[in-house]
């Protein structure tokens, strides 16, 4: 069983996880890709800093009392984000970069949900939930600007 403080989870855990897959994304950025994944893994890479960064800005708004709220009990931990979900056939598939991109933000929103399942106060729910909700609009975003590459 596992305790985690939602001070935690948005100060520490999620601004990680998507820096570490926006490294992921650079790292692969860095080698030879093609122009529409180069395209693409610039919008990713700038998303994912984004998401770090604001979190943490978020967190210096956030009302001392969500952020000390403790998670009792959960089974599953934080997600960690797995360097080999970018196979070498992103390099010049688009659709593959898509669905590894689509992986990250699916494990990120499962783990929202399963925290919203675990939340004992209406604070840390609404938190959760809006959490949630942007990173599945953001996934539809970034599915959105991938299809509008893809038309290219």
């Amino acid at each position: 069983m596992r305790f985690e403080q939602t001070r935690t989870i948005l100060q520490r855990l999620a601004p990680d996880y998507h820096r570490q897959v926006s490294q992921y994304y650079q790292t692969m950025a860095d080698g030879e890709v093609s122009p529409r994944v180069r395209l693409m893994l610039d919008y990713l890479i700038d998303h994912e800093l984004h998401r770090a960064l604001a979190l943490g800005e978020f967190c210096h708004e956030a009302s001392p009392h969500i952020l000390e709220h403790w998670f009792k009990g959960l089974e599953i931990g934080f997600p960690q984000p797995a360097a080999d979900m970018l196979t070498d056939a992103a390099r010049t598939d688009l659709d593959q970069l898509i669905k590894a991109a689509v992986s990250y933000k699916c494990g990120l929103i499962a783990y929202f949900a399963y925290l919203l399942d675990h939340c004992s106060e209406k604070q840390t729910v609404n938190l959760f939930q809006t959490l949630k909700t942007q990173e599945e609009k953001a996934m539809k975003r970034m599915i959105r600007h991938a299809q509008g590459l893809a038309d290219l």
